[in-house]
């Protein structure tokens, strides 16, 4: 798998900022779960981890070795280093399991395997993935939200979305939580009832945020002006 030093680098940059993102995402989960045990695949320096620690859950995150050097916000004790392009397994269930922004930086051919892993190790997914054209480091499995949505439900989970609308109310909040974060249930989960109404169909899971959409619509328009002047 790719060393993604430098982008976790970047991550401690803006540390502040990714803990706030964190805290939003927590506050905004636990109005529908209050998971009392929480494991996170691709988790970073850990920052949604420590928000879920901060409010009383048991946490653990899995992530590859150049995570080490950069200050991990939750205790190595609580950290399993593993490449997530290889199979991932825990001996326990979770009361929630995530992996947020994570899976575009996985091989293609990973991505059902991965989705199957997550729902073994919890029946409440959250998870977020890069879409097409979002662009970033290492995206090489930029896939739209319903085909997530679909893998998942291939193993019994519904959709539901409570969380983009919400996150897109902090001014500060990372433009790829408003796009992408969904939430997964296993079918006769304990979360169904509170969570019914935000349930979504697989299909209505693909949406853009604005910002990466002003983005290419500009780029596409610069591209458009250098032909033109080019004839």
């Amino acid at each position: 798998m790719k060393d993604y030093t430098e982008m976790f680098e970047a991550h401690d940059e803006q540390r502040d900022q990714r803990l706030r993102n964190g805290e939003y995402l927590a506050d905004i989960l636990w109005n529908y779960v209050q998971p009392k045990s929480v494991i996170d695949l691709g988790c970073g320096l850990g920052f949604f981890l420590k928000a879920c620690e901060a409010k009383g859950a048991s946490v653990h995150g899995v992530d590859g070795d150049w995570v080490e050097p950069l200050k991990p916000e939750i205790d190595k004790d609580n950290y399993t280093i593993h490449d997530l392009n290889t199979p991932f397994s825990a001996d326990k269930r979770y009361d929630m399991a995530s992996s947020i922004e994570v899976a575009e930086h996985l091989i293609p051919e990973r991505s059902e395997a991965f989705v199957a892993e997550l729902c073994a190790l919890s029946d409440v997914v959250l998870f977020s993935a890069g879409i097409p054209g979002q662009g970033g480091s290492g995206h090489i499995n930029l896939r739209w939200q319903d085909a997530w949505a679909r893998m998942f439900a291939e193993h019994g989970y519904n959709t539901y979305d409570p969380v983009r609308r919400k996150m897109a109310g902090h001014n500060d909040a990372f433009y790829w939580f408003t796009q992408n974060t969904l939430l997964f249930a296993k079918d006769g989960a304990k979360t169904l009832k509170v969570l019914e109404e935000h349930r979504i169909e697989p299909n209505a899971a693909s949406y853009v945020a604005k910002i990466p959409y002003n983005r290419r619509v500009k780029s596409f328009k610069k591209k458009v002006a250098r032909f033109r002047d080019g004839n």
